[in-house]
């Protein structure tokens, strides 16, 4: 038993090795998807909407704080007859629970809306994932790929096996222009101006 499992953890490795893999930057692939740019301004609107409905809660909560307070505070003028403050007292105890149950209405609402954005992100990105495995299968198969791997699965990938640009241009995006830019240390120093040093 011992020497066939030995024998299948020596051939696994072999196995991989034998296939054709390519890896792909998912990250990548969704940041220059189209849909992505549309999708993020939808995203955006929506708790643009969602926010100022919140400030409209927020305002209405606090008018009825304000009422609540006045109230409070008028029952307890010391001019008040006895019968007309403790009617006062009623009142602000009514609008404390009306306020009490306007503030958890609001905070369902927002909890409701949070829970809508977050569906809506979801959707959006499940529906462009599914597009862009559509494509890396239909690659695979063209190219005659056996494994395909998230690029952020693997410490190390030749660069020949990094498909990320093609499944860009094939879902209709434009893979971004590498950056060309070396360390500081490797740069030119700056070209002197001929002006005089600072005394």
């Amino acid at each position: 038993m011992k020497t066939t499992l030995l024998a299948l953890a020596f051939a696994l490795p072999c196995a991989l090795l034998a296939q054709s893999i390519a890896v792909v930057d998912m990250e990548r692939v969704l940041a220059n998807h189209p849909n992505t740019p549309n999708d993020q301004k939808t995203l955006e609107a929506t708790l643009a909407d969602y926010s100022k409905e919140r400030d409209a809660l927020r305002v209405e909560l606090e008018r009825l704080a304000g009422e609540r307070d006045q109230t409070i505070k008028d029952a307890q003028n010391p001019m008040l007859a006895a019968a007309k403050a403790e009617e006062l007292r009623q009142k602000a105890a009514q609008q404390d629970r009306a306020l009490q149950e306007a503030a958890q209405r609001a905070e369902a609402q927002m909890a409701e809306r949070s829970r809508t954005l977050s569906e809506m992100e979801r959707r959006f990105i499940k529906r462009t994932t599914d597009e862009i495995q559509a494509h890396i299968k239909a690659e695979a198969e063209k190219k005659g790929y056996d494994v395909v791997l998230y690029k952020d699965a693997v410490p190390y990938v030749k660069p020949d096996c990094d498909i990320t640009d093609r499944i860009i241009v094939l879902c209709g995006g434009i893979p971004p222009k590498a950056d060309t830019a070396k360390d500081g240390e490797e740069l030119a120093p700056p070209a002197k101006t001929g002006l005089p040093a600072a005394k």
